[in-house]
């Protein structure tokens, strides 16, 4: 439990860096920061519960070079954003492997696409803005995770079924791009 309020105090930091110059309101803000703090959370523990639904040992633990490049990211403009990874361990076969990584991305996903449909409730205010930056948080998220590289959940997605892959790879893309670059300047 403390690596995961360790790496989730260290992401909403590093979230919140984002924000340099966004109109938000302290409000607005919390609300951003809570929203970061969300999808980290909610990710790791889709990828452990998933886990566990197999029968496999699963908890989530700090890296320390995850740990010390969050912690740059929240005062550098380059991110990465990574303290550390849900530990499985047991027999996992590749497919549930890939489904038990395709979780955490798919629940970035899921929330992008609340924030978007709850945005318009709150008008241009700053609770609307907040949940535009949440939304472009989580989409950029399940992008960023879904890279096909090394430890990352797109590597083990992507081994286990390409196809699987590719769809939630466009929709994050989809997402970021439309988040960051069609909305982001209202």
């Amino acid at each position: 439990m403390r690596h995961l309020v360790v790496g989730t105090l260290l992401v909403t930091a590093a979230g919140v860096s984002f924000l340099v110059g966004e109109p938000l309101t302290m409000l607005g803000l919390g609300l951003a920061a809570v929203l970061f703090a969300m999808g980290f959370i909610l990710h790791e523990l889709a990828h452990k519960y998933v886990a566990q639904g197999y029968g496999l040992w699963a908890e989530f633990r700090l890296n320390t070079m995850g740990l010390i490049l969050t912690a740059l990211s929240i005062v550098s403009p380059l991110k990465f954003i990574a303290p550390g990874a849900v530990m499985i361990s047991g027999f996992a076969d590749r497919d549930r492997m890939g489904r038990t990584a395709i979780a955490g991305p798919i629940v970035n996903v899921i929330i992008t696409a609340g924030l978007l449909i709850a945005m318009p409730l709150f008008g241009t205010t700053a609770l609307s803005r907040a949940c535009l930056v949440g939304a472009a948080i989580n989409a950029f998220l399940a992008l960023f995770n879904l890279i096909p590289f090394a430890v990352f959940d797109g590597q083990k997605v992507y081994s286990w079924n390409r196809r699987h892959w590719a769809a939630l790879f466009l929709v994050s893309l989809a997402l970021t791009v439309y988040t960051n670059f069609v909305l982001r300047p209202f």
